[in-house]
Formats: structure tokens, sequence, C-alpha cells
């Protein structure tokens, strides 16, 4: 469930290359998101993210790595597990 204003991002806005090898160094990356997960209103998902099944993401979150624990609230920027052992309803 999808609240409004959520930006995911699975790349940034510009590249950016190594001057030396001229290899480019922020590569796109997946963003995954699991199955019954409730994503706040005004949150922020970028590449490399993961958001297990059951979880709350709550409302201006930026989220930027990878979390591994389901049924989970997540929240705070950065984002991090704030409670455990989750469940919720629409």
């Amino acid at each position: 469930m999808f609240s409004s204003g959520i930006e995911i991002w699975t790349g940034d806005a510009h590249r950016i290359y190594d001057l030396d090898t001229g290899e480019r160094i922020n590569e796109e990356q997946d963003v995954i998101i699991g199955n019954h997960v409730w994503v706040g209103k005004d949150v922020h998902i970028h590449k490399r993210a993961v958001i297990p099944d059951g979880c709350v993401v709550g409302a201006n979150s930026f989220v930027t790595h990878k979390f591994e624990e389901p049924n989970t609230i997540i929240a705070g920027t950065p984002a991090k597990v704030i409670k455990r052992n989750i469940r919720w309803e629409r």
C-alpha cells in the first residue's frame, strides 16, 4: 500500500565517472519491495534498498540500504528498524 509523494530512485540524477579510468562509479541498483508493505507519505527509497514482506515504512523516511527482517516498522532519516514483530491491516 503506497501513500502519496513517494519517490523511488534506482539511480542518481547524474552520472559520475572516475577521472583516471573513465569508469562510471555510481551505477544504477535495484530497489526491492516485498509483499504486503505499507509505505507512508513522502518516503524516499533509493538504490540498493530492500524492504521485506510485512513492513511499514514511516512517513518522511529515507530508505537507502537493505533491511532483512520482515514484519518491522522502518522509519527515520536515515531509516532504521524502530519496532519488530508487527502485523498491519488495511
